[in-house]
């Protein structure tokens, strides 16, 4: 079937933009609630609409898209090919307990002050691992039972409620999550030999030196989806080391996977790289280093700082 484009591909609703490329060959699809991402009309319309059933909307993948076009520029195009490994590369959590923190998470960042009210823009719902209206509202159900929020309301476009004191004793419980912890979570490029270097003769030593223990999950066997370790070790990490050089996509993930989940981030990037930092996380203090022994020295200073 040749696809027509009154709504997303993948999550079927109407909140985006098309662009066409090389002729009306390639789509970018620019949509509110799955981000941005592009897809050949020869991918789309003889292979992707029928084996992957595209006729219907496939949700966790919006959840997928989404949260990964928050997390980096990377351009995302969807293939036949590469489909099942895009979606598998971020986990879509099912424990109602864990969505419910992830909100909790969310309104720690929307919370202005004690006496605004918080809003939920519906366009945002994949942000939160959620896949439509009514499961927001089972899970803000279950908030407002638990005393976390008060009752919310519900206009065209947005969920609006107020938090609690229970709310806010639950977020500050998840922002003080495994203080105990010793281990170090280090996300950076891999396969880099100069990059490799860094990690062995600056971040691993100069944590060490700080009193913990540097964690790569290429540095460790595990069996299992590899996006699953990766945030098992981030929630039972003191804090995170996110060195931004190379710019990987994953990089900026699991550092926003971490500052979700309350987690301090150090943030680092080889100064020849820095002018292509993602502009959302340039208001953070990143350290610029010209070699390894300039990035022991700063994380070193860093980590006494802001962590120990």
């Amino acid at each position: 079937m040749k696809y027509k484009f009154d709504k997303c591909p993948i999550c079927h609703r109407t909140n985006m933009e098309i662009h066409y490329y090389d002729g009306n060959a390639k789509y970018q699809v620019d949509c509110q609630y799955c981000g941005r991402y592009k897809v050949t009309s020869w991918q789309l319309n003889t292979r992707l609409v029928d084996y992957y059933d595209l006729k219907n909307p496939d949700l966790d993948m919006s959840i997928v898209l989404r949260n990964l076009s928050e997390a980096s520029t990377d351009e995302i195009e969807l293939t036949i090919e590469n489909y099942d490994e895009i979606k598998s590369s971020v986990r879509v959590p099912d424990d109602p307990l864990e969505i419910l923190d992830i909100l909790m998470q969310y309104c720690s960042r929307k919370a202005s002050r004690f006496n605004v009210g918080i809003s939920i823009p519906k366009h945002d719902i994949p942000l939160l691992y959620i896949h439509d209206d009514s499961e927001l509202q089972a899970v803000l159900l279950m908030a407002a039972d638990l005393e976390y929020i008060g009752p919310y309301t519900t206009g065209n476009d947005s969920f609006t409620f107020f938090l609690y004191v229970k709310g806010w004793e639950r977020i500050s419980q998840l922002r003080k999550r495994h203080p105990e912890s010793k281990q170090v979570f280090v996300a950076m490029k891999f396969g880099d030999p100069d990059l490799d270097n860094a990690y062995i003769e600056a971040i691993a030593p100069a944590v060490t030196e700080c009193g913990y223990q540097a964690f790569r999950i290429d540095k460790k066997d595990h069996n299992g989806k590899i996006c699953d370790r990766i945030v098992k070790e981030i929630k039972q990490s003191a804090f995170v080391i996110a060195d931004f050089t190379g710019q990987r996509g994953g990089v900026y993930f699991e550092a926003g996977h971490a500052l979700g989940l309350g987690i301090p981030v150090v943030w680092c990037c080889r100064e020849d790289d820095f002018d292509n930092l993602h502009f959302d996380t340039r208001q953070y203090n990143h350290i610029k280093w010209s070699d390894p022994s300039d990035l022991k020295e700063k994380l070193i200073n860093r980590i006494k700082a802001t962590i120990t």
